[in-house]
């Protein structure tokens, strides 16, 4: 009975790297490839710059860009295949 109670906070958080994984591969791979095809629009080319301010205060100046949008999908990714191959070898055992 142990092993059930120990394994089920590991089906979970499993579950939810999976998840999260989708999502983020969805929105860092599918979605560019869909607006490159439907609107012929780089997503990935485009940052922001913002200025604000003026004459009688001071200018603060905002950029906003994507450093490593993979970066989420790789570490989720990673923790989904080493949940489903620890759940694979405690099933073994």
């Amino acid at each position: 009975m142990k092993k059930w109670k120990s394994k089920k906070p590991i089906k979970i958080f499993t579950l939810v790297c999976i998840i999260i994984t989708v999502v983020s591969a969805t929105i860092n791979f599918l979605l560019p490839l869909l607006s490159l095809y439907k609107f012929k629009i780089h997503l990935n080319a485009y940052n922001s710059i913002g200025i604000i301010g003026g004459a009688d205060g001071p200018t603060s100046v905002f950029v906003a860009y994507n450093s490593s949008p993979y970066l989420l999908t790789i570490i989720f990714g990673i923790l989904s295949i080493l949940g489903v191959v620890y759940l694979f070898i405690t099933r073994k055992s």
